[in-house]
């Protein structure tokens, strides 16, 4: 068999590992910041700190990718990201390749959008580029792009898949992806670096050794824990470490690839996410003012799940974890 194939007694073994979270500890509420008030009766949008970066941000980040939407303009950005303050919300993750030239780029976008409000925003964009001049590249490309002189947060896009960072050496180094991001951390151009990814959670141990990832950025969600589990393989340890944590693919990912989450699952799959311990915030991909308000009076009204609650959410993850859509969802490896 495979190494990326998980045989059903292997889910069945995960299951009872997710399951068990409730009473050990591994999953339960956890409010991140003293200024949130009690579940189900904030009337504004909670925040935690992230991470040993010290800074609070909204429990609510706006995925940006869906701005590279070719019928949507600044224009448009403008409005969401008016409401987003009104709301409470200042967590924007985009990155240099949502988009194309047909469509427009996300960053391209955002900037006539950003101007005059950029300083009310924690800014989040990410690096493809292996080299330190590649990088380098990427974000003066983004800072033109978005009208800003400096970003808050800078990922390792996708760390985990081999065939954009292949060589860790090359990487890690003085002349790598993160070489640049610590020059630029020196220089003021960006606040902190973070590695972000969907896949190959085991590499992730690698960015940590490195002991300069701040914040990290992967998918979880009550479905994948079944199959990538970064929620136990990595996170345990980058709590240990004081790492921001941020969830992304909450609700799964591509309609179009058949495996977005059931939207019978919406507000079940919001507060799996906020349950992680020490989580800052759950990035969902936003297109417009309705799925903004949508999300946020879900993150606002949450309640923790249950004991019962998340034994009956997990197997329903195993069951759809099972499925061959779901199995590899984001790609090998799985471990």
């Amino acid at each position: 068999m495979s190494e990326n194939k998980i045989p059903r007694r292997s889910f069945l073994r995960t299951s009872v590992a997710g399951v068990g979270l409730a009473a050990a500890g591994g999953l339960t509420w956890a409010q991140s910041d003293e200024s949130e008030a009690k579940s189900g009766s904030n009337s504004t949008m909670p925040t935690g700190k992230l991470g040993r970066t010290g800074v609070t941000v909204s429990r609510l980040g706006i995925g940006c990718a869906p701005f590279q939407a070719k019928s949507i303009d600044s224009d448009h950005v403008r409005g969401v990201l008016e409401k987003a303050l009104d709301l409470g919300v200042t967590y924007l993750d985009v990155a240099p390749n949502y988009g194309n030239a047909d469509r427009g780029f996300s960053e391209e976008k955002m900037g006539p959008a950003l101007e005059g409000i950029r300083d009310r925003f924690f800014l989040v964009t990410k690096t493809e580029a292996k080299t330190r001049d590649g990088t380098w590249r990427l974000l003066e490309q983004s800072m033109k792009r978005m009208h800003t002189d400096r970003l808050d947060l800078v990922h390792l896009h996708n760390f985990g898949f081999e065939n954009r960072f292949p060589d860790l050496g090359t990487v890690f180094g003085k002349e790598g992806a993160l070489g640049a991001l610590q020059e630029a951390r020196d220089q003021g151009v960006i606040r902190f670096i973070g590695a972000s990814g969907h896949l190959y959670p085991s590499r992730f141990h690698a960015a940590l050794d490195t002991g300069e990832i701040d914040v990290l950025m992967n998918a979880v969600n009550f479905v994948v824990q079944h199959v990538y589990d970064f929620e136990h393989k990595v996170w345990s340890r980058a709590r240990r470490e004081n790492v921001g944590l941020v969830a992304m693919k909450v609700l799964g990912g591509s309609a179009g690839k058949g495996f977005r989450m059931p939207s019978r699952f919406y507000e079940q799959a919001i507060r799996y996410a906020l349950s992680i311990p020490e989580l800052s915030t759950a990035v969902i991909g936003i297109q417009n003012r309705k799925e903004l308000e949508q999300a946020a009076q879900v993150v606002r009204e949450a309640k923790p799940l249950s004991g019962a609650e998340l034994h009956k959410l997990s197997l329903e993850g195993l069951r759809l974890a099972d499925k061959e859509n779901w199995s590899q969802a984001y790609g090998t490896p799985l471990t």
